[in-house]
C-alpha cells in the first residue's frame, strides 16, 4: 500500500489540472490582470494569485461574493515575495483557491464573475 497515497494525489492532481487549464487560457487572454507564477497548468498548484491592473482586490472580494465565488485578499504573508515581484503587500492580490471537489460549471461561473467585476 506504499504507492496508495502517491495514486491518491496523482488523481487529485489530475482532477485539477483542466479546471486550472481553462482559469489560466482564461487569465492569459487578459490584459487587466497580472497572473502571478507559471501560466502552464501543469507547473503550479490550484491557487491562483493575481494582481488586477485597474482594480483593487480588497473591492473585488465582496463583488465575487455576490456572484456566488468565494475568493480572499491580501498579502497572505508572503511580504517579502510580493515586494520581490514588484506587488504593494499593503494592496495584496486577489486569491483563487480549488481542488479536486471543483466543477468544470464552476470554473465557468467563476469565469463569467470575474468578467463582470473586472469590468
Amino acid at each position: 500500500a506504499a504507492g496508495r497515497p502517491q495514486r491518491v494525489r496523482e488523481l487529485l492532481r489530475g482532477a485539477e489540472q483542466p479546471l486550472l487549464a481553462r482559469l489560466l487560457g482564461w487569465l492569459s487572454a487578459r490584459q487587466d490582470i497580472r497572473l502571478l507564477g507559471p501560466a502552464e497548468a501543469t507547473q503550479r498548484a490550484a491557487t491562483v494569485a493575481l494582481v488586477p491592473l485597474r482594480k483593487e482586490p480588497a473591492e473585488l472580494v465582496p463583488a465575487l461574493a455576490r456572484h456566488g465565488i468565494m475568493a480572499a485578499a491580501g498579502h497572505f504573508y508572503a511580504v517579502r515575495l510580493l515586494e520581490a515581484m514588484g506587488v504593494d503587500p499593503a494592496r495584496g492580490v486577489l486569491r483563487l483557491s480549488f481542488v479536486h471537489y471543483t466543477s468544470m460549471d464552476e470554473i465557468d461561473k467563476l469565469i463569467a464573475a470575474l468578467e463582470q467585476v473586472l469590468a
